[in-house]
Formats: C-alpha cells, sequence, structure tokens
C-alpha cells in the first residue's frame, strides 16, 4: 500500500510507535527484552572501555546486563558476532526540516552563498503543513539511518500553527529521540505570491517572539510532549538576536521559556563584541545576568572567548559546534578549545539542505577542522580517537544534557544503540575500536539502531516505514515546496 501525504498526516495524530498494512513494521525485537549476543563494546566510558564477544541485556529500554555467556531467558536474541556496538550518537544542532531539500544548496557550491536569503526567507515559507510532516518525518529517519539516535533539532520554519505541528508530529512518527526545540523566531509577514525586502525581512526576524508564539510552543508542548516514557522530549530554540535585543529581553525570553519546562534551551551564538551595552553582545553578558544554566545549548559559538568557555563550564552549559557548518567561515570550530576547558560539547550537522547525511563524515571533521589554527593544531596533539569519538556520544550526550541517560554503553544506560557491521573490505581490522570507527566506519556500515530498546533498523534497512513510498511522497512534496518558493518575490 503506498501511503499518501495526507495518510502520513492522519497517521501523526498519534504520537506512539506508527505501524500500517504494507510496511515493515518495528517488531524484530521485543521492547521489554532483547539480549545483544556477542558484540564487541566499545562502550565510551572511558578509553580503555572495550570488551570482545560480549552480550548486553536489555530490559524495558534499559541495558540491565552487560557480560559474557548471559542467559537468554526468552528475550529476543541479535547475533552481533564480529560487530562493533556502541552508543547512539548525538546531533547538537541541526535544522531536520530543511531534510527534504538535501541538495539543493550544496555547501560545495558557490550557490550556497544564498543560504540564508534562499533557505530560511524563501523555501520555509513555501512549505505546507503535509510537506512539512514530510520533512521531519524522513530528517528523523535519516538520523537513525546514519546512527545518530538522539537530535536537537531547532525547527526554525516558524511560519503558523498548523505547520509547526506538524514539524513536531513527524519527528516525532520518525522514532527518533532528543529534543524538538520550537525556535521563538518572529514574522514572517509575507507569503507566498507576495513580493517583499530582504532588509525587511531580516528586520522582522530580529524582533523578539510575538504572543502568537509563546501560545503555539505551550500548545506543542501539552500536545505532544506530555508523559514520562516520551524519547523526544520539547524544547525552546531562543530567538538568537544577539546584538539586536538587550540584556533585558533576552532575560524575559530565558524566564518565559523556562516556565514552560522546556528541556533544552538552544541558541544560535554569533557574538556581536562591537555593540554597547545595554545590547545583548554574547555568553559574557548572559553570564552576568545569570541567565547561564545546565538547560542551556549553544550552537555554533566559533568566537566565544576562553574567559567564557569558563563561564559555560561552572554553569553547566554545552556547546555544540558544527564542524562542516563552521568550515566555510574565519574560525575554526569550537571542539579543541572546549575540550581543552573542560565544557561538554557536541557536534551537529546544522544545515541539513547542504551537507552529507553520513555522521561519520562531520565526527572525522571534528578531528581535521583543528588544523585550520595553529593553537588547534597544538590541540589536536592531544587527541586520539576516542576523544573524537566522545564528542559525539559521551561529551555530546552531556552538553545536551542528558549524559546520565545516554551517551554510553554501560548498565543503567538507556538502550540507544549501534551496531556496526565490520566486513567491509575497507573497514579498519586493526588499533582500538574507537581507532576502527573513527578512521573508516561510513553509515552504511550501520545494520542495526535501537532507541529505548526498540529495533528501529536492522539488516541495514529501516523498519517504521516503507522507504519506496516515503521516497515518492517526499518527491511530491518537494516538487510543490519548490514551485511554491519559485513564486516569492525576496528583493
Amino acid at each position: 500500500m503506498k501511503l499518501t501525504r495526507k495518510d502520513f498526516l492522519k497517521l501523526a495524530a498519534s504520537t506512539s510507535a506508527v505501524s500500517v498494512a504494507g510496511c515493515a513494521t518495528v517488531g524484530a525485537t521485543s521492547a521489554n527484552r532483547t539480549l545483544i549476543r556477542g558484540a564487541d563494546i566499545l562502550s565510551m566510558s572511558d578509553p580503555d572501555a572495550e570488551y570482545m564477544n560480549t552480550d548486553v541485556l536489555i530490559e524495558s529500554g534499559i541495558i540491565k546486563e552487560i557480560g559474557k555467556g548471559l542467559p537468554a531467558d526468552g528475550a529476543t536474541v541479535i547475533s552481533a558476532r564480529g560487530m562493533i556496538l556502541m552508543p547512539g550518537m548525538i546531533d547538537g544542532h541541526r535544522h531536520v526540516w530543511q531534510t527534504l531539500l538535501n541538495g539543493a544548496l550544496p555547501k560545495i557550491s558557490r550557490r550556497y552563498a544564498e543560504y540564508d536569503r534562499t533557505t530560511n526567507m524563501i523555501y520555509a515559507l513555501a512549505y505546507e503543513p503535509e510537506d512539512m510532516f514530510i520533512a521531519q518525518l524522513m530528517g528523523g529517519l535519516a538520523c537513525l539511518d546514519s546512527g545518530v539516535t538522539s537530535v536537537i533539532d531547532q525547527m526554525h520554519a516558524a511560519n503558523g500553527d498548523a505547520m509547526e505541528q506538524a514539524a513536531a508530529r513527524g519527528l516525532i512518527a520518525s522514532g527518533v529521540a532528543g529534543v524538538f526545540c520550537y525556535q521563538m523566531r518572529n514574522g514572517p509577514y509575507y507569503t507566498v505570491g507576495d513580493t517583499y525586502t530582504r532588509e525587511k525581512a531580516l528586520a522582522d526576524r530580529n524582533q523578539p517572539p510575538d504572543e502568537r508564539h509563546w501560545a503555539t510552543a505551550e500548545k506543542i508542548r501539552d500536545l505532544y510532549f506530555g508523559g514520562k516514557d516520551k524519547v523526544l522530549h520539547f524544547g525552546i530554540g531562543l530567538s538568537g538576536s544577539v546584538g539586536t535585543q538587550t540584556v533585558e529581553q533576552a532575560a524575559l525570553e530565558f524566564q518565559r521559556a523556562r516556565s514552560l519546562s522546556a528541556r533544552t534551551l538552544t541558541q544560535h551564538m554569533n557574538q556581536r563584541p562591537g555593540v554597547e551595552p545595554p545590547i545583548l553582545r554574547g555568553v559574557g553578558d548572559l553570564h552576568e545576568a545569570g541567565l547561564l544554566g545546565p538547560d542551556y545549548l549553544i550552537s555554533h559559538g566559533v568566537d566565544v572567548t576562553d574567559e567564557e568557555l569558563v563561564f559555560l563550564r561552572e554553569a553547566g552549559s554545552g556547546v555544540c559546534s558544527t564542524v562542516m557548518g563552521e568550515f566555510p567561515y574565519a574560525k575554526p570550530s569550537i571542539h579543541g578549545r572546549a575540550h581543552e576547558a573542560g565544557v561538554n560539547v557536541s557536534i551537529g550537522i546544522d544545515v541539513s539542505i547542504a551537507l552529507t547525511h553520513d555522521y561519520f563524515e562531520h565526527v572525522r571533521s571534528a578531528y581535521w577542522n583543528l588544523f585550520r589554527s595553529d593553537r588547534g593544531a597544538n590541540l589536536a596533539k592531544t587527541l586520539d580517537t576516542f576523544d573524537v569519538l566522545d564528542f559525539a556520544t559521551r561529551s555530546g550526550a552531556r552538553a545536551i544534557g542528558f549524559g546520565d541517560e545516554l551517551g554510553t554503553v554501560e548498565k543503567g544506560k538507556r538502550a540507544d544503540l549501534v551496531l556496526l557491521k565490520t566486513d567491509r573490505l575497507g573497514f579498519s581490522k586493526l588499533g582500538s575500536l574507537a581507532d576502527r570507527v573513527v578512521t573508516s566506519a561510513t553509515q552504511a556500515d550501520v545494520d542495526t539502531v535501537l532507541v529505548a530498546g526498540k529495533t528501529l533498523k536492522s539488516g541495514g534497512k529501516l523498519l517504521k516505514f516503507s522507504q519506496t513510498s516515503l521516497a515518492a511522497d517526499a518527491a511530491a512534496s518537494r516538487t510543490n515546496v519548490l514551485e511554491r518558493a519559485s513564486r516569492i518575490n525576496l528583493l
């Protein structure tokens, strides 16, 4: 059976796991009791925590036991001999809705210069709710397909209540874990068929969020993110108006966001040292105002100073530097300096429209990016493969505020896990498990993915939806979005 775009929207009305006739369903393993047999475990709890030919018992989504020869006792068994078992990876900053248009503005192209003007000011306005649902669904599945089990989705295509609810439903339906961060971004005040100036569009966007956004945020929280067993949580993407709003305005926004019990407050952080108080300049001003905290995660942050990294560390705040996303700009990513300062730092894809979704490429880039400066090159000498993979696992989980639950393969942690095949000719056979993964793993090696003990990918194939049907619906949405985008005249 082919699922139409309207069918997907109907399915999305339920936030539980979706099973449809004609589609493969999650059920290859029991969510209550699963035994992974004979894996080579890359725990990521510390550099020496690698265990060969070892079993992992999962009960009710939690790692119950780790050891050799564990009894199955009725558990569903996953045979993993010769595979590497590692924690599910963390993406600390991604605009998932852009997945539908991946390739439209590749970073390896002069066309990427049009990113901000085209993507956020035209494409985002050309979606309809069914397009947004499909984009978020396929974006969440793309995360899982690459071994990313938790994502911080900064959903900044905030252009209508129905659109924003569809975005939440689509990501939930994918089964990926993490935080759906509703973006507090004002406007837009134009749509398909309108003519508008880019300068006015930018000015509109930099205004503080209006009451509609706060009301929608509360509605999304209440409709889709209640209950203790959810793996996807509610968060807020702060407006990010550094350099345009006052510290007092920022404080009010932080206060209102926290009053909504948002699990994560995330914010694009591109500092504005040239402006004068009381205009918000960056992390230093947030520190002085007492706004930093363990729920706060900055994205990018390449120009955060060493002193400000201390403020972030002391507050328990996290950093996500997007590695490939930062590379074309003037400064290297912050991974080396954050690691040196003891700040939990993660990796993110950021612009799903422009970059590869093979997450291992982003992991490797976190290391190569260090060599863009002399200081970074010296810091690179202090890191090894464990440290680099740590950005995507243990440190990444801590950065997004889930360090007690995720990021390592340990007893008591949630079973968000990835099994990698290692029989490909180009897959490294020598070195530690971390050496082998960081050196040569690719998305094609991701055999099995579990989130809270539920198998969402097995045998190299996603289980939850028919990929053929989803691809057809995505193609239809893509055509419609591009056609509508052509009728937005931004001068």
